[in-house]
């Protein structure tokens, strides 16, 4: 059962460096877009009408599909006072509490956003915008985003029950 979870983990891990690449070509290629566009406009050549839009599009996907390979990382705003004065056991005790209730919250937002694509894909939904994407498309990232982010969690109970096993190990041979 090890074997299985850590090959899933490892394609997992893959899936998020794949998906956090795609969004950083997307910035590269609005970095280069931009200055496109402000040339085209100031020559009056024309201009790429759909970019503005497109950005704040490829803005929204790339915070959210990126999220999880953030919390993979740490790089998220955390704030560990309590749990850096607690004891190594105490702290992984809780890090495990923390990680089945992140767990839980991503997959009530997941069902939630399930819900409401499964809405806006039956009415047919689209934004006010000259780009216009339908709306139920945004809602399957977000969806997929706390799917994902949901996995990520459940990966980090298993990695810091692994650091308590060790730790009380650890804390046994110790006392001996």
């Amino acid at each position: 059962m090890t074997r299985l979870l850590d090959a899933f983990e490892w394609l997992f891990n893959r899936l998020l460096k794949f998906l956090i690449a795609m969004v950083a070509v997307s910035i590269g290629m609005f970095a280069l877009l931009i200055p496109v566009n402000l040339f085209l406009i100031k020559l009056q050549l024309g201009s790429l009408w759909w970019l503005n839009e497109a950005v704040e599009y490829a803005l929204y996907v790339g915070v959210f599909i990126g999220a999880p390979w953030v919390l993979q990382q740490g790089a998220h705003v955390r704030v560990d006072v309590l749990v850096s004065v607690l004891p190594d056991n105490t702290a992984g005790k809780i890090e495990v509490v923390l990680n089945i209730i992140g767990a839980l919250i991503c997959a009530i937002l997941c069902f939630y956003g399930m819900r409401a694509t499964s809405w806006e894909f039956a009415d047919g939904t689209l934004p006010d915008k000259n780009l216009r994407i339908a709306n139920w498309y945004m809602l399957v990232i977000f969806s997929l985003s706390f799917f994902l982010l949901m996995i990520e969690f459940l990966l980090r109970l298993r990695s810091s029950r692994t650091l308590i096993d060790e730790n009380s190990i650890t804390s046994n041979k110790a006392a001996f």
